[in-house]
């Protein structure tokens, strides 16, 4: 959630005043996240959050509103979208889509233990089997295109050793996700900075902007690579046992699914790493920008294909 939309006190007000949320009181830019520009806006209904979608095409955005709006009424800690006074989902700001949503209550979680982990995957769980009433189909932004395209793009900004480790888990990447798996909606980017929470009580899940449908265990592996590992990038077993047996509880995961889930963490490392590598080559510019470290998921890479 960085800043790359700078807006005026008069573009704040024209833009609040589509909505019926009472009077714009003050607005202040989010740093935290990577690919849209977001606002905290205090009006005098409530606590609100201003969503401008920098490079995700309009017909997409809709796609992922109605998928929150959706959690929402299904009661699993997704933010309210607002409609306008003319009953759309959405509006335009500088030529680019935006919308604004209920700020939800909690904050995000700076640090796991079981209690949280078991909590989340319980969650996920119930996320999952409520997505088979989602019946649009989302398409993946991240898959083997991108990959390529990013791979091309960075490759020559890699030391040789980061080179032949990327390849590799190219490969893998491409056998995961020919494979036949248990598909549904997935948020796909549940990092603890997407999740809030207080204490160990999960109230909110944002940033449904890499949603797609796909492996159900791939979420898994997603979480596990940020909630599960320990500094050096091996997996912590009793956060990995509390995740997984709460969500089995929900959910059960197929043999198939375990028996993919360490090339799922493969994938899911590979897919962060190239992000987080070509935000770091080529940073957008903006006027409050966040760049997440990627050598945290090298590790993660290293650890998971020596253990193929």
């Amino acid at each position: 959630m960085s800043v790359y939309t700078i807006l005026k006190n008069k573009e704040f007000q024209d833009i609040t005043s589509r909505y019926n949320i009472g009077s714009l009181m003050s607005s202040k830019g989010i740093s935290d996240g990577i690919t849209n520009t977001n606002y905290f806006l205090d009006t005098t209904n409530g606590k609100y959050v201003l969503t401008i979608f920098e490079d995700i095409k309009r017909s997409k955005v809709i796609k992922y509103l109605k998928l929150m709006n959706f959690f929402s009424s299904e009661g699993l800690c997704a933010p309210e979208i607002m409609l306008t006074k003319s009953g759309d989902i959405l509006t335009m700001v500088k030529n680019k889509p935006c919308s604004i949503m209920k700020k939800l209550s909690g904050d995000t979680v700076k640090k796991t233990n079981t209690d949280i982990c078991r909590s989340l995957g319980e969650l996920i769980g119930r996320f999952h089997i409520t997505s088979s009433k989602f019946k649009t189909k989302i398409n993946n932004s991240r898959d083997i295109i991108w990959v390529e395209k990013t791979l091309d793009k960075i490759i020559n900004d890699v030391s040789n050793n980061q080179a032949k480790l990327l390849m590799k888990a190219r490969k893998v990447f491409i056998d995961f996700f020919s494979r036949q798996l248990p598909i549904g909606i997935i948020h796909s980017d549940l990092f603890r900075d997407n999740v809030l929470a207080d204490k160990n009580n999960i109230t909110g899940i944002i940033d449904y902007y890499y949603s797609f449908t796909g492996p159900l265990i791939y979420e898994l592996a997603v979480i596990v690579n940020d909630w599960c590992v320990n500094m050096d990038g091996t997996i912590n077993k009793i956060k990995f046992e509390a995740l997984l047996q709460s969500y089995s509880s929900i959910r059960k995961i197929s043999k198939s699914e375990m028996k993919q889930i360490n090339n799922a963490m493969v994938a899911a490392a590979l897919r962060f790493y190239l992000s987080r590598l070509s935000d770091m080559v080529f940073p957008k510019v903006g006027e409050i920008t966040h760049i997440k470290d990627p050598y945290i998921f090298e590790n993660i890479l290293v650890q998971r294909l020596n253990k193929k």
